[in-house]
């Protein structure tokens, strides 16, 4: 059976891998960075999945997808290839910029997306002392940690309550980030109605993210969940997916986002429906989505009704 190639070794690109040799099939994974592991490459929880998978998957580094004119090209230093159709995009989160965020004022150095950050722990740099992280998500309580392992100051500032876990060792502030005062470094930042003095803003609010969407997704470039556990089945679902028999499909009628679709593998009648806290008719039956986002299996028939409960 015909090979994939994977943009993104982060945990759902590395666990899609995973699942495809379960099925014989191989698989490539591409990651631009020189590290692997994305957004879960603080996550304790994940790390030795993610561990486990590159001492099975083949994942090159230092190497990316762009777009030419109709084309997408696989790119590395030396060389480049035209990928065909069989190409899977698992690229995950990206981070919302200032004007999404409504953060206004001055734009001095200091200033970093979640991801910048990342790199610069995996290079064994801080990106300041005093850090304000506005993230309302696991990612910036494991970054805020990290941060103050290693000596810094950390913050998070989130719009909504957030789960600090047992030991509550971060401070949250429930709130949101207004403005941002400095002239050659951040100095302080409007959380609320107040001046908090930092010298550096984490923006760790994200969004879905798919930069090829003519090519089939998995994980968090398709689905906004925060849930590693969804994130490794949406890889399982589509290997099931890409191993199944041709025609023997079933129609998926929803007013929801439906992953993998809405017409589905006969063989997998299993999907993730990302809506917090809803309730849903499946056909006949209730169900109530706990979370972000739930993996539910569809009966074994042709066609299939979702609607979303309103109370």
């Amino acid at each position: 059976m015909a090979g994939y190639t994977i943009i993104g070794a982060g945990l759902s690109g590395l666990s899609l891998a995973m699942e495809l040799l379960k099925f014989g099939i191989n698989a490539e994974v591409i990651e631009y960075r020189d590290y692997a592991g994305g957004i879960h490459a603080l996550i304790p929880e994940v790390r030795s999945i993610i561990n486990d998978a590159l001492g099975e998957v083949n994942v090159q580094l230092a190497t990316t997808a762009i777009r030419g004119g109709d084309a997408v090209y696989m790119v590395w230093r030396g060389g480049y290839r035209r990928l065909n159709d069989n190409v899977i995009v698992a690229t995950g989160f990206r981070v919302m910029t200032m004007p999404e965020l409504g953060i206004y004022g001055e734009r001095p150095a200091g200033i970093y997306p979640h991801h910048a950050v990342l790199d610069m722990l995996h290079y064994d740099l801080l990106p300041g002392r005093n850090v304000i992280i506005y993230g309302d998500n696991p990612y910036s309580l494991s970054l805020a940690r990290e941060l103050m392992r290693r000596g810094a100051a950390a913050i998070v500032v989130s719009p909504t309550e957030l789960n600090n876990g047992a030991g509550e060792d971060v401070r949250v502030i429930i709130g949101r980030v207004r403005y941002v005062r400095g002239l050659g470094r951040v100095e302080r930042v409007l959380v609320n109605n107040e001046w908090v003095n930092a010298d550096t803003l984490v923006i760790s609010m994200f969004k879905s993210f798919n930069p090829f969407p003519e090519f089939r997704a998995v994980g968090q470039s398709i689905i906004e969940t925060y849930d590693p556990r969804i994130i490794i089945e949406s890889g399982k679902i589509m290997a099931c997916e890409l191993a199944s028999r041709p025609g023997e499909f079933m129609v998926i009628d929803s007013d929801l986002p439906v992953y993998p679709g809405n017409r589905i593998s006969r063989d997998v009648r299993r999907v993730i429906i990302p809506c917090r806290g809803c309730k849903v008719m499946i056909n006949d039956r209730e169900y109530v989505i706990q979370g972000d986002a739930a993996v539910i299996e569809l009966p074994d028939i042709d066609r299939v009704s979702i609607r979303r409960v309103v109370s």
